[in-house]
């Protein structure tokens, strides 16, 4: 026996095809839940796509501003670098200029420490000491000396380095050292 049923479906109603369904009434409904499921994945899937693509051109963009902005603070860098070189050497050419002055006025206290018959011919300095060579009239002239120069200030100590006879200025030529502070 055949069935013949002449119900219109709604695919005959809404396109003009009759579709053969071959799919139970039963499952109709967890097919639809499943179709609509799959739907909503898609258009989650879309729309995480979009945003990680939109992250990805952000984080693009971000690294050419981050390149841009190490290249200029590597140019600042050396800028800096320039700048505590120029201070440092400023620094040190008014110790350089300060220094004139202060070591004139030591150059003059030693002079005024010297008796009347003794003469400075070389200064020498360094870290250690400040070397004085110079000629006396006699050998007592350096004792006095030495007794002078052990009373300044900046000076820790007074060493007689050498004393000779000099007979072509008829007198002794000497050398001191004054220790420098350490």
């Amino acid at each position: 026996m055949r069935r013949i049923n002449y119900v219109v479906s709604s695919s005959e109603r809404h396109a003009g095809i009759a579709l053969r369904l071959t799919v139970a009434p039963a499952l109709r409904a967890p097919l639809a839940v499943l179709a609509c499921s799959l739907a909503l994945v898609a258009v989650l899937w879309t729309v995480q796509h979009v945003r990680l693509l939109a992250a990805e051109r952000d984080g693009a963009e971000y690294a050419r501003r981050l390149a841009t902005a190490q290249a200029g603070f590597a140019r600042m860098r050396t800028v800096e670098r320039d700048v505590a070189r120029l201070r440092a050497l400023t620094e040190r050419v008014a110790s350089v200029r300060r220094s004139g002055a202060q070591r004139a006025g030591e150059i003059a206290a030693l002079g005024n420490r010297l008796p009347p018959d003794a003469w400075l011919t070389s200064l020498r300095a360094d870290r250690i000491a400040l070397t004085l060579e110079g000629h006396g009239a006699r050998i007592g002239t350096v004792g006095t000396a030495i007794a002078g120069l052990a009373h300044l200030p900046p000076y820790t100590g007074v060493r007689l380095l050498s004393v000779r006879e000099d007979s072509a200025r008829s007198g002794v030529t000497y050398a001191i050292a004054l220790d420098q502070p350490r």
